[in-house]
């Protein structure tokens, strides 16, 4: 596994803790902005130097910034779109590749509206339009490369503790804050077996939603192709 962040300390903390119990030549860090071309395509480089071919790539990179809402499309939407052709460029049988997977993390907020964070909500809802047309059996057979999402509900982790601090109208804050604080926990491991479903079973172009307390479920494009 390669772990590619823009956080440095975070990172590589995080891989320190993995190379513990998974060996210190299965797992890597590399620094990588994914707003930059180059970053992308460095951290691929990388990865593929020091373990081999890659076949599945996690477009997990995001924020929730309603106040700069260029930096939330650039990280969010422009981040994942970046990922995604790099995957389908370096992965597709059409150019040479083996095939390979691509999992975009959109959210909950990609199927429905979110008042709260109208910016947000329309960049995850841009991600799972793009796993939807990508993930058609049109450009499957082109590339060989499957495209899925991931749809999470609120998760605690520090993107919606920060994003509540510095990233809305103080009137939206209290008001998110109040939200969340009604909302089930729901972990990071949750979200992490939901993945694993989705890759074990394998439906090209489908969108799982992960909520606390329920079993993840697939969520089907309303409008038949």
């Amino acid at each position: 596994v390669c772990v590619a962040d823009i956080d440095t300390q975070a990172g590589t903390a995080t891989v320190e803790q993995l190379q513990e119990v998974h060996g210190h030549d299965n797992v890597i860090f590399v620094a990588c902005d994914v707003t930059k071309d180059d970053d992308f395509k460095g951290a691929w480089d990388t990865g593929v130097e020091k373990l081999g071919t890659v076949s599945l790539l996690i477009n997990n990179a995001g924020i929730g910034n309603e106040q700069n809402w260029q930096k939330t499309i650039d990280v969010n939407l422009g981040g994942c779109m970046r990922g995604t052709l790099l995957a389908l460029e370096r992965m597709g049988i059409n150019k040479g590749g083996d095939g390979g997977v691509v999992v975009n993390i959109s959210s909950i907020t990609g199927l429905k509206a979110a008042p709260l964070g109208p910016v947000y909500a329309a960049t995850k809802h841009a991600i799972v339009g793009l796993t939807r047309s990508l993930g058609s059996e049109f450009h499957h057979k082109i590339s060989g490369v499957k495209v899925q999402s991931l749809c999470p509900s609120l998760v605690r982790t520090d993107l919606v503790i920060n994003s509540v601090k510095n990233a809305f109208s103080p009137e939206v804050a209290q008001t998110l804050t109040k939200f969340a604080a009604s909302l089930a926990d729901m972990s990071a491991e949750t979200v992490a077996e939901a993945l694993i479903k989705l890759l074990e079973e394998g439906r090209n172009g489908a969108c799982m939603v992960v909520v606390a307390d329920k079993t993840p479920f697939y969520v089907d494009s309303p409008i038949p192709s």
